[in-house]
């Protein structure tokens, strides 16, 4: 495995006579991988030398100023490098083409990509190459975490004195971390292209990734019902406990609150809980999943109320035994079959032909005798018609409308909702004229 370190040059002169270097040392989670030869040093160029090819080349990014003074540095230390053989250089002029950002990145990931692994030291270096480098770092990490083994940077303790030798990887996965739970938080969406080493955030990202493609596709029963929220909760709340996070813990908080709400929603009658997760999905911008599940929603009210009748009631029991014993064909023998054949019934009434949940004209006509009593059922047929139609027409791709509208559309039919089902309970036995 090709392996290199890869440190960015800085103008750090060695000390004036009757001076000491400067001591370094690791911190203590680098004090468990590596040892340092001695603690003195004029920079970080030398203890690379002196400690770290055995790990790798050591390479790295100069200017025409810093070369001039590590070179004294390497006298100093009686090192023997060639800076320029194993080095990409940078101008300080910013007239040279040598000097623009553009430039810089693209030498520095051609540097990168050269090798399977990478320790990254970003102690020193000329004005806002150190920032740029961390920048693409952050890009390289997202891609690869397992390239970038390391990021050293040297912390001043002491200025000129004492220095601690850091690690700054961590702080790239947490900036990956902060971006995954940002956008799981506005869009319940997980990009594939972050990765984790840190055991925890694979986790959190994993599960969140589980989360996003069950909500996304509508597969909500094994989401609400499963284990993948509980799951998702104690890695949350085990998150929260690191001091590292402590800047993005209001995005850890937002999703566990947020998501034990979705989880709470089974212990919800169908028809509420689609109707609230429609309002989720509206908000997070899904517009044509928020008009399907406000239909669905629609669909599981009305066999809700038909279920009231006492025949209708066992019929609904005796066919999910069926649904539970996969009766074939599955997709005849299904909820769909139940939800659809209950609200088509509820909209055509009399026009229904006996099909296989409403398998008798007993049946038809005990659903169609109670319909018949229930007071403005020709609004509630009315708004049936109109979100199927809406739905329809998102759904196939043939809509005129903008953004703006389907939102306005939405809105409206979702507060026609609230209005029937919720605040009139159109079907119910209380708005019958028995």
């Amino acid at each position: 495995m090709k392996k290199a370190v890869i440190s960015i040059l800085g103008t750090i002169m060695p000390p004036i006579k009757g001076q000491e270097r400067a001591k370094y040392y690791f911190s203590n989670d680098l004090k468990e991988k590596f040892n340092l030869k001695k603690e003195r040093y004029t920079n970080m160029l030398p203890l690379l030398l002196d400690n770290f090819q055995d790990y790798g080349e050591i390479r790295n990014i100069y200017t025409y100023l810093s070369k001039e003074k590590q070179t004294t540095v390497l006298e100093y230390e009686l090192l023997e490098y060639d800076i320029v053989k194993k080095g990409l250089f940078i101008s300080e002029n910013i007239k040279d083409e040598e000097a623009n950002y553009s430039y810089f990145l693209d030498k520095y990931n051609e540097l990168i990509e050269e090798y399977d692994r990478v320790i990254i030291d970003v102690s020193h270096g000329f004005r806002h190459f150190p920032i740029l480098a961390v920048v693409n770092l952050i890009i390289q990490n997202i891609k690869n975490p397992e390239k970038i083994e390391y990021i050293f940077f040297a912390k001043e303790i002491k200025q000129f004195q004492k220095y601690e030798v850091i690690d700054l990887k961590e702080y790239l996965e947490l900036a990956n971390l902060s971006f995954m739970l940002s956008t799981f938080n506005q869009n319940y969406t997980v990009s594939s292209n972050i990765q984790f080493t840190n055991p925890l955030y694979k986790k959190v990202a994993k599960e969140l990734s589980v989360f996003s493609t069950h909500f996304l596709s509508n597969s909500f029963k094994p989401l609400i019902e499963g284990k993948t929220i509980e799951h998702i909760i104690d890695n949350l709340e085990e998150l929260q406990k690191r001091d590292t996070v402590v800047n993005f813990k209001n995005y850890i908080i937002d999703i566990i609150e947020h998501i034990e709400d979705i989880r709470q929603l089974k212990y919800k009658k169908e028809s509420i809980k689609l109707y609230e997760l429609s309002k989720i999905m509206d908000d997070r911008g899904y517009q044509l999943n928020a008009i399907t599940l406000l239909f669905e929603a629609l669909g599981f009210y009305c066999l809700e109320s038909i279920s009231s009748l006492e025949d209708i009631g066992k019929r609904v029991v005796t066919f999910r035994g069926y649904i539970e014993a996969k009766k074939k064909p599955l997709h005849i023998y299904s909820t769909y079959t139940l939800v659809n054949e209950a609200r088509v019934i509820t909209k055509i009434r009399n026009r229904f032909k006996v099909s296989t949940f409403i398998n008798s004209d007993a049946l038809k006509n005990s659903v169609i005798n109670y319909l018949s009593c229930i007071k403005n059922l020709n609004e509630f047929k009315q708004f049936i018609e109109a979100l199927e139609a809406l739905r329809n027409n998102l759904a196939h791709g043939n809509s005129g409308f903008t953004l703006k509208d389907v939102k306005l559309i939405y809105m409206k039919n979702l507060h026609k909702f609230e209005k029937l089902v919720i605040e009139e309970n159109i079907l119910g036995k209380d708005n019958a004229l028995l």
